[in-house]
């Protein structure tokens, strides 16, 4: 069967990747940028039928990148993946493929039997940045959020206790993430607003959008301004879809990690335990290959 939770992981960076499908479009046009800035060398291939007739060698990474709901041959995507010894796939869909792991659910099935491949990764091309960056940097997709059943995420503990605002609109919202963010003893709080001054010194703060809808680069610094957090204090923002230049403008004011709905809980583990400013440098050597491209 498919599932969203492939149990392989690679332990090395990537040397070789080959990706297959669209690259320009907004929705893709980042995730490009960074997998070809943090891989030695990129293979890009127009369709799944132009990567079987023109294979690569020692390809360990491949991204096949689907645009809408169009003719979608699941076999040849499978076997182009179990046929790259050694290679990890990962399937991105756009916003235009609402629904298609339900209305294909049989012929992805069928195609994996076939194969007798292991559990195929599919992914909202929104929710790009919780499982590719990790992918591509060695952690492997267990590292990346992905991880599968009867595997954890290698522990990476905190250097000391944490403040973990989580700002909801009611308790139902927030007592997931407050039972996530105290795991490694950090203090977690619930804030109903971000003016409420009853908490100072936060570490990390957690935006859901019940409290924090989409707003432009300009919104979005008035309402991390008004928590008082530490110096070098880290945001999230969790939300239902959001598009890619709602993300953008999130991240433009300093939000370091934008979720989507449902979302991975070992990713935000991952960016709760990770070093300030970690997933920032992902998201600037995209763009510094988006420019270099545009140059």
């Amino acid at each position: 069967m498919w599932n969203d939770s492939p149990t392989a992981a690679l332990a090395t960076p990537c040397r070789t990747l080959m990706w297959i499908g669209p690259r320009d479009s907004s929705e893709f046009r980042e995730c490009y940028a960074l997998a070809e800035s943090s891989s030695l060398q990129i293979a890009y291939r127009y369709s799944i039928r132009d990567a079987l007739e023109r294979p690569a060698s020692t390809v360990d990474r491949i991204v096949i990148a689907r645009r809408d709901r169009g003719a979608f041959d699941w076999n040849q995507a499978i076997q182009l993946i179990r046929h790259s010894v050694g290679a990890e796939g990962v399937i991105l869909l756009s916003s235009l493929c609402e629904g298609v792991r339900h209305a294909e659910r049989f012929a992805i099935a069928a195609a994996v039997d076939a194969m007798s491949t292991p559990l195929v990764p599919i992914v909202n091309a929104a929710a790009w940045r919780d499982v590719v960056p990790a992918w591509l940097s060695g952690a492997g997709l267990s590292g990346a959020g992905l991880s599968g059943a009867g595997q954890e995420t290698p522990p990476q503990r905190p250097a000391s206790k944490m403040t973990v605002a989580v700002l909801a609109s009611c308790l139902s919202a927030a007592e997931p993430l407050l039972d996530l963010a105290s795991i490694d003893g950090a203090t977690a709080v619930w804030l109903r607003s971000a003016e409420s001054q009853r908490i100072r010194n936060i570490d990390r703060v957690i935006w859901d959008d019940s409290v924090a809808p989409f707003g432009t680069k300009a919104e979005w610094q008035i309402r991390m301004a008004s928590v008082d957090t530490v110096a070098n204090a880290s945001h999230a923002w969790i939300a239902t879809c959001p598009r890619v230049h709602q993300a953008r403008e999130a991240e433009a004011a300093g939000v370091e990690l934008v979720l989507s709905k449902p979302h991975s809980i070992d990713g935000l583990v991952t960016w709760m335990r990770a070093p300030r400013g970690s997933f920032l440098s992902q998201r600037s050597l995209a763009q510094r290959s988006l420019q270099r491209s545009a140059a």
